[in-house]
């Protein structure tokens, strides 16, 4: 499946992980679509919960230069925006909890497409997946990402 240029999607944290270790099975995929962003087609939104969870890795590995390189990378990516949580998107993440049981991430980083009314979910946590499609955002696993 492909994404529609000049639609808004929302990238979960899995995504920019396996782009920056250029996971062999999602790396043609994921390019593809980062350029897409990159050339204006789409425009895309993280989680500030995603930004978070990117810097775990090199954090814990005391890797400054990775750790540096991805906070410029992503601050500066065209056509990205990190989002922070706010009062909206507390409260649909709380609601996600209380209808679908998921983990208050997980929560905060689906709340977030909703609020920004993205069109596409791009994920590789099939149960994320399955719930993006009952709140009425077009969830969609790498591995149907179009090359």
């Amino acid at each position: 499946m492909g994404i529609d240029s000049r639609k808004h999607i929302l990238l979960d944290t899995n995504c920019f992980i396996y782009y920056f270790e250029d996971n062999p099975n999602y790396s043609d995929k994921l390019e593809k679509m980062f350029t897409d962003i990159q050339n204006g087609n789409c425009e895309a939104f993280m989680s500030i919960i995603s930004f978070m969870e990117i810097l775990v890795k090199p954090k814990k590995e005391n890797n400054i230069f990775i750790e540096n390189r991805y906070k410029l990378m992503l601050t500066n990516y065209p056509n990205l925006s990190i989002i922070n949580v706010d009062y909206k998107i507390a409260d649909i993440a709380s609601r996600l909890r209380a209808e679908h049981n998921i983990k208050t991430p997980d929560a905060i980083i689906l709340a977030t497409g909703i609020s920004k009314d993205v069109n596409f979910f791009i994920t590789n946590d099939i149960r994320l997946n399955d719930i993006c499609n009952k709140v009425g955002v077009k969830g969609i696993i790498l591995e149907n990402l179009v090359d």
